[in-house]
């Protein structure tokens, strides 16, 4: 429960009023801290583990005017059907929840007491409430489920025979504990028979001296519990239930001596992590999400608060939850710093990771360092690519010898058999025109074809019409 929720998730508004986001993200930490939402979501998600879902009711609390609202859970127990045979016959009716034909929720209902109480009225009175008014948190493991199932439900048969092992082990370890010594003879003389003496129990004073009569010796009864399968049991016992939950069983077992630190890594990054941020996805959209909605329905009654804000289904925001502890410190931090000098990341994101906000961090970094928020923003910039602070920024590099405004066509570098190519192409073409093979115009195309400029066109045109045009003058416009 503590990766998943933590100290709960934060607020953060993204509308274009910076002054109301300010607003309601105070407002509604301060109501958090009211009802203590954090802990109620601890109580939420481990019921939700344990009986495969739980319940979440709207309610009131006069006391915290004018911020009344407040959450009340509920057991799965606590949502069945009323006592009315009419409903056993409703098709779109399971278990205390009804639903339309598409299987959305629209009434819940729900007893006045839980089942199991001690109180001097009937605990199966309720009434049936809106589904906007319950919240139903639950995994669906198949198309068309409704209720929840525990997470451990393939592993419940494991669990009992874990505890009888346990039981019985500890049980033969206090029959060998409770035999303290005993008697037995060695001697061939004495008579095998039954007689009076035999279980007799004998005290024996503390920290005496004593002889045995010969023929006789003293034992003990060796202790043979726990065995050498005892933990191996256990351990596969263990396994069975850590898969249903894609626990490590590292985390399962409380300890990790059977671990080493890689491999510990690899469990906590590949299955941990991607499990805790799926839960953490369905306790966002299936509770706090809708509590939120009913944060600003509430937050009608408390004057100014919504000032600036746009309609509830507009205002944008997000919800950064308490990150995993990190492993290894130092190497996070040198994974961080790659990704953002390459620019395979950005700031936000970075922050994001940890359950932060770039620009709330940056804002409160540059009131310690007492310096304006651009300028603290320049400085990480300069560290993060090797910059001087204060130098001017580099500029795209320029080839030497290659005119940043090249005009469009124009050859430049080409290899050595393109090169080639075009001298053939163009001595060719200007041959054709000569002799009246080709047309001027035709001339003309073809030589644009290869890539040469207008001007340059021209002016072979013009030496072929005077006589004839020099290989130098063809390898110079090749080019």
């Amino acid at each position: 429960m503590n990766h998943i929720v933590g100290n709960g998730p934060r607020l953060q508004m993204l509308t274009e009023d910076v002054e109301a986001n300010r607003r309601i993200e105070k407002a509604f930490r301060r109501w958090a801290t009211k009802i203590d939402l954090a802990d109620m979501l601890r109580t939420i998600v481990e019921a939700y583990w344990r009986d495969g879902e739980v319940f979440v009711m709207r309610a009131d609390k006069p006391q915290n005017f004018p911020m009344t609202l407040d959450l009340r859970t509920l057991e799965a127990d606590q949502i069945s059907n009323p006592w009315q045979a009419s409903v056993y016959s409703d098709a779109f009716t399971d278990d205390g929840i009804q639903f339309d034909k598409s299987l959305n929720e629209i009434q819940i209902y729900v007893y006045n007491q839980h089942p199991g109480s001690n109180v001097p009225i009937s605990t199966l009175d309720g009434a049936w409430y809106s589904s906007r008014e319950v919240l139903h948190l639950f995994r669906a493991d198949r198309p068309g489920q409704t209720r929840g199932i525990p997470r451990a439900t393939p592993a419940l048969q494991t669990l009992p025979i874990m505890r009888r092992q346990e039981l019985a082990t500890l049980y033969s370890a206090e029959t060998a504990a409770n035999f303290a010594m005993y008697l037995k003879s060695n001697s061939p003389a004495l008579d095998p028979t039954a007689s009076p003496a035999d279980f007799a129990e004998i005290e024996i004073a503390r920290n005496m001296l004593t002889t045995l009569p010969a023929g006789w010796e003293i034992g003990q009864v060796e202790p043979k519990q726990p065995g050498p399968l005892y933990e191996m049991f256990q351990r596969q016992a263990l396994q069975s239930f850590s898969r249903c939950t894609n626990m490590p069983y590292t985390l399962a077992a409380g300890t990790g001596k059977d671990a080493n630190f890689s491999s510990f890594k690899g469990d906590m990054k590949n299955v941990w992590e991607p499990e805790v941020k799926c839960e953490q996805s369905r306790v966002e959209f299936s509770i706090i999400e809708p509590v939120f909605q009913w944060f600003l329905e509430s937050a009608i009654y408390t004057p100014g608060l919504l000032d600036g804000l746009p309609q509830f289904g507009e205002c944008d925001h997000k919800w950064h939850w308490p990150p995993l502890p990190e492993l290894d410190a130092l190497d996070a931090a040198n994974a961080a710093s790659v990704r953002l000098s390459t620019g395979q990341s950005t700031p936000t994101e970075e922050h994001a990771r940890r359950g932060q906000d770039w620009d709330t961090e940056s804002v409160r970094a540059a009131g310690d360092f007492g310096v304006p928020v651009e300028v603290y923003k320049a400085a990480v910039f300069a560290k993060t690519f090797g910059l001087v602070p204060g130098a001017p920024l580099p500029t795209a590099p320029v080839t030497a010898g290659v005119s940043s405004t090249m005009p469009q066509g124009e050859y430049t570098t080409i290899g050595q058999r393109a090169f080639s190519n075009n001298q053939k192409r163009i001595m060719k073409s200007l041959e054709q025109f000569s002799s009246g093979e080709i047309s001027q115009v035709m001339a003309e195309q073809t030589l644009a074809s290869i890539g040469l400029t207008p001007d340059r066109i021209a002016a072979l045109i013009a030496d072929a019409l005077d006589g004839g045009v020099q290989n130098q003058t063809i390898s110079e416009v090749a080019v």
